[in-house]
């Protein structure tokens, strides 16, 4: 864009806002037309780039969670083996809903 900017500052008598605007206006039509694979090669990098990273973001996530689900899974398995019938220090014997003495 710089270089379309000087080139419309040297060879025609344009100035100011409207040169900058024109300058863009050939720097896109220039970037539309003779850019395109440079463009696709950009995008098909990026998108890799991203792709990886977004994946290594869900493989740390899952990770995460299972270290997470671990331990109170490992917790809930040694509950089951200290007290096996599921009742509660004291709950054992008494009945649901019977007054205690």
């Amino acid at each position: 864009m710089v270089l379309v900017w000087l080139a419309l500052q040297f060879f025609t008598p344009i100035r100011g806002l409207l040169a900058v605007a024109l300058a863009l206006l050939i720097s896109a039509l220039f970037s539309i037309l003779f850019l395109s694979r440079q463009r696709d090669a950009m995008s098909e990098s990026m998108f890799g780039f991203f792709r990886r990273l977004n994946e290594r973001i869900d493989a740390s996530a899952a990770k995460e969670d299972y270290l997470e689900a671990e331990p109170q899974a490992q917790h809930d398995a040694v509950d089951q083996q200290e007290n096996p019938s599921g009742f509660e220090d004291g709950d054992q014997g008494r009945s649901t809903g019977a007054p205690t003495n």
